[in-house]
C-alpha cells in the first residue's frame, strides 16, 4: 500500500471517528448540539410608507441581537449566536408573503420575526401554516395562524380597553364628565377594529358613541374630517391612527382651531416623530394640549429596567430614533432569546412549543414593556397575557409624562377636577 492510500485510509477513519463522537454528543443540532449558529428570518418594511417601522425596531432588535452574541450566545446551545437574514417587505403584504416563503423554504430559518403590523400579518398567516414555522409579530394586533404569535396588542381588549378604562378613571377620579365620543381611526382594518371594540366597551362605562369619522390612510388633508368632529361636538375623540396619519390630523386640528379633547393612539399621538413633523409651535398647540396619548412605551415610563435601558442607548449616539419601534424591536429580541434558551435546539417545532415557556419576570433587566406581572404569551390567544398599555400626556418641552395605568404613571392627567 503507498503512502497515498495510507494517508487516505488515516483520513477516513479520523472523519468516520469525528462522526461517531458528534452522534453521541448529540450531532450537530439537538439539545444540547454544536450548532454554530441558529437563522432567524427579519422580514421588516424598510422601504415604503411603513418604513418608519422597520427601520427603527430593526435597529432594536439587531442592537440586542449583537449584545446576545458577544455576551456568549445561547449557553444551553453551547454558546451557539443569532444569524438574522434580513428581508425587506416594501410595507407590500404581498412581498411579505413572499419574503416569508423564501426564509422558510429557501433559507431554512428557524424562527422569523418581523414588524408584521395586520395586514402583513394576515398574509404570512398562511405561510407560517404550510411551513409549520413559528413567527413573532412587533405589533400585529390578531393572529391568524396558530403559529404567529405577537408582541401588538389586540384591537378591543388593547387599544381599545385600554383607551375605555382610562376615561372611565377620569370620570370616576376626576370628574371628566366625557359623556359622549366620537371615533376616528385610519380606514384600515386595525384602525376600524379598534373602533368596533370601542362602540362596544364605551356604553359600558356610559359614554355614547355619537359617530364615526374615518380618515384615508395616507390621506393629504383631514380639515373636512375634523370639521365633521367639530359639529358631532364629542366630549372625546378616540381611535387609532397611523403615524403619518397622526401628524396629518394634528396638522388639521391646528389649522381649525379644534378645541376637542383628543384619546388615541398608537404612533399616530405617542412617537417622537409626529412631534418633529408638525414642528414645536402646532405640536405645542395641539400634543400639548386637550391631547392624550396610547403607547406600548414611553420613555416617561416610571420603570427603572427601561430607563436604565435608554440611558445605555443614549450613550451609545445611534444613528437611529429611540422610540416605541427601537423599543418594541429590542424587547423581541429578548423574547427570541428566551425562546432559544428554552427550546435548547434550532428546531421551529421545538421553538413553536417554547411560546408557552416564555417568561421574563416584570424585574428583570430583560424587560422594557410595561407589564406589571411580567411579560408571558396566552397559549389560546397567542398574544402576551398583559394587554394593558400606557397613556402618556404630551409636556410643552416635547417630553412625555405616563399618566396611566397607575403602577407606571409619573404625574397625573391634566384634567380638570
Amino acid at each position: 500500500m503507498n503512502n497515498t492510500s495510507v494517508s487516505k485510509r488515516i483520513a477516513l477513519l479520523a472523519s468516520l471517528s469525528a462522526m461517531t463522537l458528534a452522534a453521541a454528543c448529540g450531532g450537530g443540532e439537538g439539545e444540547g448540539g454544536g450548532t454554530d449558529s441558529i437563522k432567524i428570518g427579519a422580514i421588516q418594511p424598510l422601504t415604503g410608507a411603513l418604513a418608519a417601522y422597520g427601520e427603527e425596531s430593526q435597529a432594536g432588535f439587531e442592537y440586542i441581537v449583537d449584545q446576545i452574541n458577544e455576551s456568549g450566545g445561547i449557553e444551553c446551545m453551547d454558546g451557539a449566536t443569532i444569524d438574522v437574514e434580513v428581508a425587506d417587505e416594501a410595507s407590500d403584504p404581498g412581498k411579505a408573503a413572499t419574503e416569508a416563503r423564501r426564509l422558510a423554504g429557501q433559507e431554512g430559518v428557524s424562527l422569523i420575526v418581523g414588524s408584521l403590523l395586520s395586514s402583513q400579518m394576515a398574509s404570512v398567516s398562511p405561510v407560517a401554516d404550510q411551513f409549520q414555522i413559528p413567527v413573532l409579530s412587533l405589533f400585529g394586533g390578531g393572529t391568524n395562524s396558530e403559529y404567529l404569535y405577537t408582541m401588538g396588542l389586540p384591537y378591543k381588549e388593547g387599544y381599545g380597553e385600554t383607551m375605555t378604562k382610562f376615561i372611565d378613571e377620569i370620570n370616576q377620579k376626576y370628574d371628566a364628565g366625557i359623556q359622549t365620543a366620537a371615533l376616528t381611526s385610519s380606514n384600515y382594518e386595525a384602525g376600524q377594529q379598534v373602533d368596533n371594540g370601542l362602540e362596544e366597551l364605551l356604553p359600558e362605562i356610559g359614554v355614547e358613541v355619537v359617530g364615526r369619522v374615518p380618515v384615508e390612510t395616507g390621506g393629504k388633508d383631514y380639515k373636512p374630517a375634523v370639521t365633521k368632529l367639530n359639529a358631532l361636538n364629542p366630549d372625546v375623540v378616540l381611535g387609532l391612527v397611523t403615524t403619518e396619519d397622526g401628524v396629518t390630523l394634528h396638522q388639521a386640528r391646528g389649522a381649525t382651531d379644534s378645541q376637542l379633547l383628543f384619546v388615541g393612539g398608537t404612533g399616530g399621538y405617542a412617537d417622537p416623530y409626529v412631534w418633529e413633523s408638525l414642528g414645536d409651535a402646532t405640536a405645542k398647540k395641539v400634543l400639548a394640549n386637550n391631547t392624550f396619548a396610547m403607547a406600548s412605551f414611553s420613555a416617561g415610563a416610571k420603570s427603572e429596567q427601561l430607563q436604565s435601558f435608554l440611558t445605555e442607548v443614549g450613550e451609545a449616539d445611534l444613528d437611529v430614533t429611540i422610540g416605541q419601534n427601537f423599543v418594541q424591536g429590542a424587547q423581541a429580541a429578548w423574547v427570541v432569546k428566551n425562546l432559544l434558551e428554552s427550546a435548547c435546539e434550532d428546531d421551529p417545532q421545538a421553538i413553536y412549543e417554547a411560546f408557552q415557556d416564555v417568561e421574563i419576570a416584570a424585574d428583570s433587566d430583560e424587560l422594557y414593556l410595561p407589564k406589571s406581572e411580567g411579560l408571558q404569551f396566552d397559549e389560546e390567544t397567542r398574544f402576551m397575557r398583559d394587554t394593558t398599555a400606557l397613556i402618556v400626556e404630551w409636556n410643552e418641552d416635547g417630553t412625555q409624562d405616563v399618566v396611566f395605568p397607575p403602577e407606571f404613571a409619573t404625574r397625573e392627567p391634566g384634567v380638570d377636577k
